[in-house]
């Protein structure tokens, strides 16, 4: 039996905020937020927010994909990955977010 890559995650959720960048070769990329729910954690965190976003970076046709069901249920299939960045010349943690490979819209039928 094959074993399933590592750093593998598939994700269902509303996506949003999205904003369309070009990379420096000219290929279409995109930034957006996936709203999933949050897990009940019980009575002690009751009150606590129902959903989070996970941030997501794509490139390329996941780009276009995510532009164009903006707002919409989806799943998501990539591998997280953590960005760096440096302030006063050293090195900082940055945020982990889903770098994608696929995005498939989810019918919302009734």
């Amino acid at each position: 039996m094959p074993q399933p890559e590592e750093n593998q995650v598939c994700l269902k959720g509303v996506l949003a905020d999205i904003h369309e960048r070009w990379t420096p070769d000219g290929s279409p990329a995109a930034i957006a937020s996936l709203v999933i729910s949050r897990p009940n954690l019980g009575a002690a965190r009751a009150t606590s927010e129902p959903s989070q976003p996970i941030p997501l970076r794509a490139t390329g046709n996941e780009a276009r994909q995510l532009a164009q069901h903006d707002g919409h249920t989806v799943a998501i299939e990539g591998r997280l990955r953590r960005r760096y960045y440096n302030r006063e010349g050293e090195s900082r943690w940055g945020q982990v977010e889903v770098w994608v490979d696929r995005c498939q819209p989810i019918s919302q039928e009734v």
